[in-house]
């Protein structure tokens, strides 16, 4: 829809992809800090598969949408296509993280 509310569609995208990762981790019995920070949890997914490199970059771009319920002021300004953008960032993720979770 054109008129989607994209900093709620932003939030929840990076929500998904912490929860992805989050799970990731715990599958591999990881253990992480009470935390939002894609980056942190990224970069503990990549000391167990360097692969996990190929998805910083889009993990990042999804970062500053975990602050949207506290201060939404900051993001008036997504647009749709922000939010098209994170949600297509969120599947790749998901995509990925699912690829290597058994392995």
């Amino acid at each position: 829809m054109e008129d989607a509310p994209a900093n709620i569609c932003c939030f929840h995208a990076q929500q998904a992809v912490e929860k992805y990762l989050k799970a990731y981790l715990i599958g591999k019995n990881i253990v992480f800090p009470k935390t939002h920070d894609l980056e942190l949890l990224v970069k503990l997914s990549i000391c167990i598969n360097p692969l996990f490199n190929d998805i910083l970059a889009k993990a990042l771009s999804l970062s500053n949408y975990a602050i949207v319920p506290r201060y939404p002021d900051l993001l008036d300004d997504l647009t749709v296509e922000d939010a098209k953008q994170a949600y297509q960032n969120a599947v790749t993720i998901k995509e990925f993280v699912l690829k290597y979770f058994f392995q």
